[in-house]
């Protein structure tokens, strides 16, 4: 383990700015689950300047593996409480790169809010990350697992990510096809500990894209009738940001804010399984109101309603000891106050094995868990 005590102490400062970095003891590590959780040592980087990768204290804190990236914590489980050693991110400004009459490209540095630069954008009458409204997290962790909702998926508009590779110690821009996006997948995700990101690059559009708005999801059709007769227009003319702020209700009516504190959860927990038609069709055969969907560049794969199945398997609202699933969607998984890691943890794995044991079908978390 690298010291900090060793390396400089307190904090660096880059010419003419304020703290560009500073180490932190027993610095508790927030998360939206609301788990105990606190990093012994940690280094808090507020710029992402590549000067400051030229520190080798920070470079030797990056490449050591024990080091455990964090940040807004929403798609984070603590099954312990106990980390060693962490780097987190907070450099949160963002810029326009180049714009067009179609289009305008921005730079995002990782510890922006996800949702708060949804709604600058929305407001500015951007198309692109509407959809992505009151999703938690930071902007370094959305591509990690390519958060996506009704029908939008954050690779769909990254141009690139710049991200510090702790294997080869050095700064890289990986391009959108570099990063290899699929459904909640991206080679952060599938290269563990290697990456820390610390910026991304999106592109948005000034006018709307083809078949706008979405209306295939849950909820999303009957939100915009009832905005289309409030506002008296047609639904094809509603803006970013008021389509923002509809899934924003859609969403708040079925998982609990995750600014308030308690309950606390990481949002759907599970992934939505993908699996063969052949299989989705001998299923479908015994449980024949199953929900299955088309999976775009899948041919011979159908994805399956994760808390569909949870909620068969009888566990939508179950509640024991401070851990629970909501009993407005299946699919989230809550901290009602009072339990530690172990137990939520104890309880996503019951929930697995049920699904598993009812329909053949092994779940995979969305989250990392942190054992």
């Amino acid at each position: 383990m690298n010291d900090p005590d060793a390396a400089a102490p307190g904090s660096g400062h880059e010419p003419g700015h304020g703290a560009a970095f500073e180490w932190q003891r027993d610095l508790p590590v927030g998360n939206t689950l609301h788990l105990p959780a606190a990093a012994r040592y940690a280094l808090v980087l507020h710029q992402t300047a590549p000067s400051l990768f030229e520190h080798k204290a920070i470079a030797d804190w990056l490449t050591d593996r024990q080091t455990l990236v964090v940040g807004g914590g929403s798609n984070l489980v603590f099954v312990t409480p106990a980390i060693q050693q962490a780097v987190r991110v907070d450099a949160a400004g963002w810029w326009i790169d180049r714009e067009g009459e179609q289009f305008v490209d921005i730079a995002v540095e990782a510890g922006k809010g996800l949702d708060d630069l949804v709604r600058e954008t929305a407001r500015r009458a951007w198309f692109g990350l509407e959809a992505l409204a009151e999703i938690p997290g930071s902007v370094g962790a959305a591509p990690v697992q390519n958060v996506g909702a009704y029908g939008t998926e954050i690779g769909e508009h990254v141009r690139w990510v710049e991200a510090f590779d702790r294997d080869e110690a050095r700064i890289v821009r990986l391009t959108a096809r570099e990063c290899r996006f699929g459904y909640r997948q991206s080679r952060f995700k599938r290269e563990p500990g290697r990456w820390l990101i610390l910026r991304v690059g999106l592109r948005l559009h000034r006018q709307a894209p083809d078949h706008w708005p979405e209306t295939r999801y849950p909820g999303v059709a009957e939100a915009l009738a009832d905005w289309s007769c409030r506002s008296g227009q047609p639904i094809t003319s509603i803006a970013p940001d008021a389509f923002a702020e509809l899934i924003t209700a859609i969403r708040r009516s079925k998982l609990p804010d995750w600014r308030q504190g308690l309950p606390g959860s990481v949002g759907s927990f599970f992934q939505n399984p993908v699996i063969s038609i052949d299989m989705a069709d001998r299923l479908t055969s015994r449980w024949s109101d199953m929900p299955r969907f088309p999976t775009p560049g899948a041919d011979g794969q159908v994805k399956l309603s994760a808390g569909w199945l949870i909620e068969q398997c009888g566990w939508k609202g179950y509640r024991d000891d401070g851990v629970g699933v909501s009993p407005n969607h299946a699919l989230v998984l809550m901290h009602y106050g009072g339990a530690d890691g172990q137990a939520f943890w104890s309880l996503a794995c019951r929930i697995r094995e049920s699904v598993d044991r009812t329909f053949g079908i092994a779940l995979d978390p969305e989250p990392r868990i942190v054992e």
